[in-house]
């Protein structure tokens, strides 16, 4: 089972125990309430008026959720350029909104409760229901709103508008089958839900470790699957003289003193990482790169390259030579001149840059990467080629 499943099962877990919260089950007899016309002194309405509303109520909560979620989406595509390092800052967020769901370590703005206000007035029925769904979806209390907000962050991470938004349908999908159930039996599973509330105290627990878990598959880039970790080429000065993005003509000697040629891998995509000897993290994924070298050695669609810059902070190339050697190292490492590195505008390390079959950049990743993610960042550059 692929991690993207598994997303989808966590999230949909995740919208049952946000209802089962005990900051959610407290309300329900007043929105149940209102819903069934038992409050502001109404006569009860029929069964079948009270599915009704109830469909109504859940429309207003799919809808919240949804444009909620898309307003946030929008919002993201503004730091697209730092999307490896929001997908993992968003890792450390959801454990953290985890430990605090757990009562491990408590923050205090998060236990405010919030919650929206509705007099019925003259307002008609049905939309009443709806706006009270509408709501129901802002009421940011202790329970719900670090298992929003880590679902949400989520959702935003896979940079996909399509994926974003079946996260969030299958979270609202599950907060309101519930909901569904009260709209045809109200009586009967409100009297279940008050007999067995004792069941449910731990619901925010579990959800709190699945939180912990998500974040901890969004940092290590885990998963994969659904977070979108490859960000666009900035414009550089070659980029703007030439809007049209000309395919790559470099020609570069390696280690071995081969002349390695960008023209040659027209017809594969190329895994491109600029690194340097002093740079730790660099050095931290080096070796995932070589196995990926090893992996794709004979591949016709998939070709692994690296590049230096001798004479970066004072490491000559005999330096280089040395610490291949040392770790023997066999992916091809180009040594440039620093025209590579210009045109590509590489400021921090690691850098590595997706390239087309067409031998056109495709986008780019900085900071240091797991092996996983690497793997992603090729699999989703084989997937528009």
């Amino acid at each position: 089972m692929s991690f993207q499943n598994v997303s989808f099962l966590l999230v949909f877990i995740e919208g049952l125990l946000s209802f089962l919260s005990p900051c959610v089950l407290p309300l329900l007899p007043v929105y149940m309430g209102y819903l069934s016309g038992q409050i502001d002194n109404e006569n009860p309405h029929a069964q079948r008026k009270i599915l009704i509303l109830t469909l109504c109520f859940i429309i207003g909560i799919f809808s919240a959720l949804l444009l909620l979620n898309t307003g946030l989406n929008i919002f993201s595509q503004f730091f697209k350029e730092h999307m490896t390092f929001i997908i993992r800052a968003g890792g450390i967020l959801i454990i953290l909104l985890g430990i605090h769901q757990l009562g491990i370590i408590k923050f205090n703005t998060l236990e405010k409760t919030f919650r929206i206000q509705v007099k019925k007035k003259n307002i008609p029925t049905y939309l009443f229901a709806f706006g009270l769904g509408f709501t129901f979806s802002f009421s940011w209390t202790p329970c719900i709103g670090p298992a929003l907000s880590g679902i949400l962050l989520l959702a935003n991470s896979s940079q996909s508008f399509l994926i974003s938004n079946l996260l969030m349908f299958v979270y609202a999908l599950a907060l309101t089958i519930p909901f569904l159930i009260l709209g045809i039996f109200t009586n009967k599973a409100l009297h279940w839900f008050s007999k067995y509330k004792r069941f449910v105290q731990y619901s925010v627990k579990i959800g709190a470790v699945i939180l912990i878990f998500i974040g901890i598959m969004m940092f290590t880039g885990k998963a994969n699957n659904i977070s979108n970790y490859v960000s666009p080429i900035p414009q550089n000065e070659s980029a703007k003289e030439d809007p049209k993005n000309p395919p790559l003509t470099f020609a570069l000697y390696d280690q071995n003193e081969q002349l390695i040629s960008f023209e040659d891998y027209r017809g594969k995509i190329i895994f491109l990482n600029f690194w340097a000897t002093w740079c730790p993290p660099c050095v931290a994924e080096l070796g995932h790169i070589q196995e990926l070298y090893t992996q794709y050695k004979d591949s016709q669609d998939v070709v692994i390259l690296t590049a230096i810059l001798p004479g970066d902070r004072g490491v000559s190339k005999q330096d280089i030579l040395a610490f291949i050697d040392e770790n023997e190292y066999t992916m091809p490492v180009l040594f440039d001149d620093g025209t590579l590195f210009s045109y590509f505008g590489i400021n921090s390390y690691p850098t590595t840059i997706m390239i087309n079959k067409d031998g056109t950049p495709y986008g780019y990743a900085k900071g240091q990467l797991t092996k996983e993610m690497m793997e992603k960042l090729i699999s989703q550059t084989l997937a528009i080629n």
